[in-house]
């Protein structure tokens, strides 16, 4: 028995990592170079794309990206002093709640 990954299995698998991932990025079989490949669909900064020999590997990978795109915005994200909003009650209302 072969334990090299059939093209329709190896397609079955790159639909269910684009599933996985929300339909973020776009995962093909590369069945000439038996690799996944994955491709960002929103605007990125990160060299990419992103491959792997498995299914596994290509999620991992994806992931590793993500994460490194969430770090970045966050510290590109200017910091602002939180505001604290009290709203006080009418004096009528004040008497009832006491």
């Amino acid at each position: 028995m072969s334990s090299k990954l059939s093209d329709d299995k190896a397609r079955c698998l790159a639909q269910d990592v684009e599933r996985w991932c929300r339909y973020r990025w776009l995962v093909m079989w590369e069945p000439y170079r038996r690799v996944f490949t994955a491709y960002p669909l929103y605007d990125h900064v990160i060299a990419t794309p992103v491959e792997g020999k498995s299914a596994r590997k290509v999620w991992k990978r994806i992931l590793d990206v993500d994460q490194e795109l969430f770090l970045a915005a966050v510290e590109a994200t200017p910091v602002r002093p939180l505001t604290v909003v009290v709203h006080r009650l009418p004096d009528f209302l004040t008497e009832v709640f006491r």
